[in-house]
């Protein structure tokens, strides 16, 4: 029975594209949620000095 096999083919590759699909859903509120933080410094950022022979 072809038939049988073509629905189990299209539900199988419907399950993987929708999985992928809350995967990358998953991974965008993961990214945005975690984006906004900021490293703290422990030292203050110094010039560098200048080089004698430029």
């Amino acid at each position: 029975m072809p038939q049988l096999d073509t629905v189990y083919i299209f539900f199988i590759y419907l399950w993987t594209w929708l999985i992928l699909y809350l995967i990358t859903q998953k991974v965008k509120t993961f990214m945005i949620m975690s984006s906004p933080k900021k490293q703290q410094q422990t030292k203050p950022n110094k010039p560098s000095p200048t080089l004698p022979w430029t």
